[in-house]
């Protein structure tokens, strides 16, 4: 008997403890899923006019003092860059408010508050960043900012409400290239400088026009880009597989390799793409090159973030997890990179509305680290 009775505690016991552990997982999994669920759709209300330039979250000494755990990136993103701007950081606008438009052609502007950073790139000039609206109601839009002083110049509508999932910038032709989709098909479209410079939301609460609008049919989304060595690189995002990059030559006329869509009135083509596909891992967010490495950033929710790098070679279509020659971690949800010389810049979308008040560190600034 006096057995059985130990057996019996020793059951309760165990079930206490699974119980307690279930309890552990589920509330915060269920505070996770009202943010991501409830915060996702619903804009809060704010009295704004403009686009706010103001940090969302922390002045430059809370943030860097936040940093601090992530041994390697505080050296290298903010003391190392101690004597510019901002630590050469970057704020990134709009995450409070950000004048964009509710539908073309309304004639009058409307404020977004939960417009959600994706893509970066930087000009000679400029640094761009591309958002859209998490609760799908405003145009998506594409920041500027003067790439020396750190200061907001004025915010790019767009004239759709796409993920814009990343921006590239091609040199030689002086185009923005940015991710887009149009009835559930692939995009990228480009954008001339020329006209990004003279436009003036302002004027008539109008969105920018693309210079070159392209399908892409050999991938299901166009996550993220980079342009490079006459090439404009496109992959896509996965949760479940291997994913793959798709390369398309920039002609001339400074649009990529395409084909005119049989009965399509409009300027819209379709991308050709080479034949050499690159093969990567799920969970890429980002891509760029330094001469002849392969830089790519993965993320997946609040689990930390990854920046991998490989050596690119003829030949190899292959860049998967177990090819990286090196493979460091970051804080969450990491989005696009970019290479400015020697130096790699690094958004993250953590400082969005849905996602602030996530556990952990939300990342509301554009770091720089250097290379080279």
């Amino acid at each position: 008997m006096k057995g059985k009775g130990r057996k019996r505690k020793k059951t309760r016991w165990k079930r206490r403890v699974l119980a307690v552990c279930l309890v552990l997982v589920l509330i915060p999994a269920g505070y996770i899923g009202l943010i991501l669920g409830y915060m996702g759709k619903v804009e809060p209300e704010t009295d704004a006019v403009t686009t706010n330039t103001e940090s969302s979250m922390y002045t430059l000494e809370e943030f860097s003092e936040r940093l601090k755990p992530y041994s390697g990136l505080y050296e290298e993103a903010v003391l190392a860059h101690a004597d510019e701007p901002d630590s050469g950081t970057y704020v990134i606008p709009g995450l409070e408010s950000a004048r964009t438009l509710t539908s073309n052609g309304d004639g009058k502007y409307s404020i977004c508050t939960s417009m959600t950073p994706q893509g970066i790139t930087v000009s000679e000039q400029y640094l761009f960043i591309s958002a859209y609206c998490q609760s799908k109601t405003h145009n998506s839009v594409v920041f500027m900012i003067d790439k020396e002083t750190h200061e907001f110049v004025k915010e790019i509508v767009l004239p759709n409400k796409a993920h814009v999932g990343s921006l590239a910038y091609d040199g030689e032709n002086n185009n923005l290239w940015v991710c887009g989709s149009r009835n559930g098909v692939a995009q990228v479209n480009a954008l001339d400088m020329e006209s990004v410079e003279a436009y003036d939301f302002s004027e008539s609460w109008e969105p920018v026009s693309f210079l070159h609008v392209n399908n892409i049919l050999d991938i299901p989304r166009s996550s993220f880009m980079t342009y490079h060595a006459s090439y404009l690189y496109v992959g896509y995002y996965s949760t479940k597989e291997n994913s793959m990059i798709k390369k398309y030559e920039v002609q001339d006329d400074g649009n990529i390799q395409s084909v005119p869509i049989k009965h399509r009135t409009s300027k819209v083509r379709q991308g050709v793409a080479d034949d050499e596909d690159l093969k990567i891992s799920r969970y890429a967010q980002g891509m760029t090159f330094l001469s002849d490495i392969l830089f790519l950033s993965y993320s997946m929710g609040i689990v930390p973030s990854r920046l991998a790098a490989y050596q690119v070679s003829d030949g190899i279509r292959d860049y998967t997890d177990e090819m990286a020659l090196e493979d460091i971690r970051l804080p969450y949800m990491l989005e696009q990179i970019c290479m400015d010389g020697g130096t790699m810049y690094l958004l993250f979308e953590s400082g969005a509305y849905p996602y602030r008040y996530l556990p952990g560190l939300s990342v509301d600034r554009v770091l720089k680290i250097d290379i080279l």
